[in-house]
């Protein structure tokens, strides 16, 4: 028989030498390409088959006109997501009613007219890559709302008056309810029509459906408060409604796994709560934390540096930061994909939570801001394990005003600027 064969300890050098080598070349900017990692698997949300397993989690743009007008700058900020190889794109918060508008600049469904402004968003990145999924999120900004903001009416399932916030949140009643309901189902009517693959319920971050789940902003004795399964009735009711209009059409939600406050929910009280929402129909459950009022606690009590937006913690400078709500999750079995955010910043840290089976896929928002086209820069091997992002939550200071964007990227001097001076100004620039 012609050739060679290598002896056992002669192929335990040669893998030894490769592993080596793919190591030093991954380091220095020339590694492998990760065709074969689970993370850029084929995923499935419902009927929706996505490309790999990293999803751009819903990040406010600020890039629409005051009046709800798409701009070339928004369509060019999806277009390069779409273009850097991330599989599913969730918009920034869309306003399902101008009552419950968070931001001037913001995506809006609450019009016939919205349809057509929306419907280019899709088209962008549909064009850009037929592969690439888009869901659009669905908002009521409820008892969060700016002392500045005179668009928007401070509302919530309760009247619990926040601490660092100045207006004061005024109690839903019933029939008030039953409209908001109404505004979410058009909403999921709307961005269906618009051309997108799905839409994503916002019921995370303290916003309205996030306050009506949890029971430090719930205090109703009703049927939309009380009991767990009270809080969860205002899900149960859009849900319902919408499958009546809209089929099979995907239909995701975002939530806390932990509030961070005292009497919310917690580590303890989220997997009960999870079971709950996964039976009510949703395709997929995107996990996430905290709402503003945890920012009136201190760094020992939260264990992290309180700084706006408290969902997007600073000072991921060690491994055990990163992925911070993982461990909200382990063991977790809710029979729909899961969607896991926060911190999320190496791409092996990331393949050997998807690879053990824990998620079913990985959200990130500012490594994006930051490298719209990291995916493909992972995929390839080029470049560092570590993405770029250095969570320094300077480009969240843009959320109010718009565009979001890296400051560290853009301008040194203002990044430097702005990273001595948040710590200490915030709470004014929150309010």
């Amino acid at each position: 028989m012609g050739g060679t064969s290598c002896s056992p300890t002669q192929t335990t050098r040669i893998i030894l030498f490769g592993w080596i080598i793919t190591g030093i070349a991954r380091g220095s900017g020339y590694g492998m390409r990760r065709d074969d990692y689970a993370v850029f698997s084929e995923g499935r949300i419902a009927s929706l088959t996505t490309k790999n397993r990293f999803v751009r989690s819903a990040t406010h743009e600020g890039g629409m006109t005051e009046e709800g007008k798409t701009t070339e700058g928004i369509l060019e900020l999806y277009r390069c997501l779409a273009e850097g190889g991330v599989g599913t794109i969730i918009t920034g918060h869309v306003a399902v009613m101008p009552e419950g508008q968070v931001n001037r600049r913001q995506i809006c469904a609450y019009g016939e007219d919205h349809v057509a402004e929306m419907a280019q968003i899709a088209e962008v990145v549909h064009a850009e890559d037929s592969g690439c999924r888009v869901v659009a999120q669905l908002n009521h900004g409820g008892r969060q709302v700016f002392h500045d903001n005179d668009f928007a009416e401070c509302v919530g399932p309760s009247e619990v008056p926040s601490p660092i916030l100045r207006k004061r949140a005024r109690e839903l009643s019933v029939e008030e309810i039953h409209v908001v309901i109404e505004c979410f189902v058009k909403g999921i009517e709307r961005v269906r029509s618009a051309g997108f693959d799905g839409a994503q319920l916002h019921a995370a971050h303290g916003y309205l459906l996030s306050s009506f789940l949890s029971p430090y902003t719930n205090r109703r004795n009703d049927r939309y408060g009380g009991s767990l399964e009270g809080r969860v009735t205002i899900l149960r009711e859009i849900i319902t409604a919408a499958r009546e209009r809209v089929g099979d059409f995907p239909i995701l939600i975002k939530m806390n796994c932990d509030d961070h406050v005292e009497g919310g929910t917690d580590i303890l009280t989220f997997p009960e709560l999870a079971r709950q929402v996964a039976a009510l129909g949703f395709d997929a459950i995107e996990v996430s934390g905290g709402m503003w009022d945890c920012l009136s606690r201190s760094e020992e009590e939260l264990g992290f540096f309180p700084l706006p937006i408290p969902e997007s913690r600073t000072r991921i400078n060690t491994p055990e930061k990163q992925s911070y709500f993982s461990d909200h999750v382990e063991g977790l079995d809710l029979g729909v994909p899961l969607i896991l955010v926060g911190g999320h910043r190496n791409i092996e840290s990331l393949e050997k939570i998807v690879a053990s089976g824990v998620v079913d896929f990985l959200a990130l928002s500012r490594p994006l801001i930051s490298e719209p086209g990291l995916p493909d820069r992972w995929l390839q091997g080029l470049g560092r394990d570590q993405a770029d992002c250095v969570s320094c939550n300077s480009c969240l200071l843009e959320v109010k005003y718009g565009p979001v964007r890296c400051l560290l990227k853009e301008s040194k001097l203002k990044h430097r600027i702005v990273k001595n001076l948040v710590p200490r100004i915030w709470k004014l620039i929150l309010k």
